[in-house]
């Protein structure tokens, strides 16, 4: 039985949690041998496939991110230099109105 594995030592391989094995079990994803109606077993070499085809590719797309997280990050890096840029253009509009009209 050396090519079978736990359900603890899965999860460590594959570094996440029982529900989420049970989902990949559900899915088709990854099949389990079954002793006496509960889950024991996997395939070591079904679940190392799964790591490298499944799992790292989702881990290489990486997280989805949001229109307001995104805004929100830039607003927070660059909150110095868009407040700066509404007070120069105030500035600018307030001289350019207050300055008398030059007649050609």
């Amino acid at each position: 039985m050396n090519n079978m594995l736990t359900l603890d030592e899965v999860k460590n391989y594959l570094e996440i949690e029982q529900q989420e094995i049970e989902r990949l079990i559900k899915n088709d994803l990854l099949h389990a041998y079954k002793i006496g109606g509960v889950y024991l077993r996997f395939r070591k070499e079904e679940v190392l496939n799964l790591k490298y085809d499944v799992l790292l590719k989702k881990k290489q797309q990486g997280p989805k991110v949001s229109v307001g997280h995104r805004l929100v990050d830039f607003w927070r890096f660059n909150n110095f230099y868009v407040l700066s840029l509404i007070v120069i253009v105030a500035l600018l509009y307030w001289f350019l109105r207050s300055s008398p009209a030059v007649s050609l």
